[in-house]
């Protein structure tokens, strides 16, 4: 199941799913995210593996998405469509495994949205979080349905409004993840966690993932938001004025 963009190993029941565009700080592209949901199907049909963990290669978990792709806007837009059966999101959140995103570097983004939709968040000490669709003139669409249920309300609007980017410690504070490790026992807490897990009933705990998750929709308020971004000026701009290095100017 190994791709371009995603690498796949299994390490005993684990499957570990690595992005791999490191010269890209990988950059979610749409063939990307095509790939992942392949390899998501595959996780979802294979009785052996228990859990997912999830990391980037190259010392970053994923800088957001590639603005550089052309394709960007069609990629967001169906990762909100869940009608289409393409959303790799939907699948992600949906998978009927528990899913650990290892987070090292940068978790920005659509990048930290796809951390988001795991289960669990382990956290390297050095990890930089941000939520930064709308200083790019879009919005976090999943930090909008899921966010505010993990770290509060008005904590959810701070992050969102202001774009800040927090330390792998702040981030541990505010409960956006589960723990935090240094750098080189990333993947062996992450692992080790998922190994843990294996002790648990598979039906039980898919049960309890259904039963934790189940609030969790506005799928459709999200997709008719991209829309109303996706048609204005102020998306173009933001991606513009981030590959040429410049401040965008906001014209809605």
């Amino acid at each position: 199941m190994t791709g371009k963009n995603i690498l796949y190993e299994k390490n005993n029941s684990t499957a570990v799913i690595t992005f791999n565009r490191p010269e890209k700080k990988n950059a979610l592209s749409l063939e990307l995210m095509d790939e992942l949901r392949g390899v998501l199907e595959g996780v979802e049909d294979d009785d052996s593996i228990r859990s997912v963990v999830i990391t980037g290669a190259g010392g970053n978990f994923s800088s957001g998405a590639d603005l550089s792709d052309p394709h960007s806007l069609k990629m967001i837009e169906q990762q909100l469509d869940e009608s289409s059966g393409k959303s790799t999101m939907i699948r992600l959140i949906n998978l009927n495994k528990p899913t650990i995103a290892a987070v090292h570097g940068y978790a920005l983004g659509h990048g930290l949205e796809c951390a988001l939709m795991c289960d669990i968040i382990i956290a390297s000490e050095t990890a930089e979080f941000g939520f930064i669709g709308p200083l790019r003139g879009s919005i976090c669409p999943y930090a909008n349905i899921r966010l505010a249920d993990e770290v509060g309300r008005a904590k959810a609007k701070e992050l969102l409004f202001t774009c800040d980017r927090i330390s792998a410690d702040e981030a541990l504070r505010i409960r956006l993840v589960n723990r935090v490790v240094p750098n080189e026992k990333l993947m062996e807490a992450s692992l080790g966690l998922a190994e843990k897990m294996k002790n648990a009933a598979p039906l039980a705990t898919r049960l309890t993932k259904e039963a934790i998750n189940r609030k969790l929709g506005g799928y459709e308020t999200s997709l008719k938001a991209f829309k109303e971004i996706a048609a204005g000026e102020d998306l173009m701009e933001g991606a513009m004025a981030f590959l040429e290095k410049r401040p965008p100017k906001w014209r809605q």
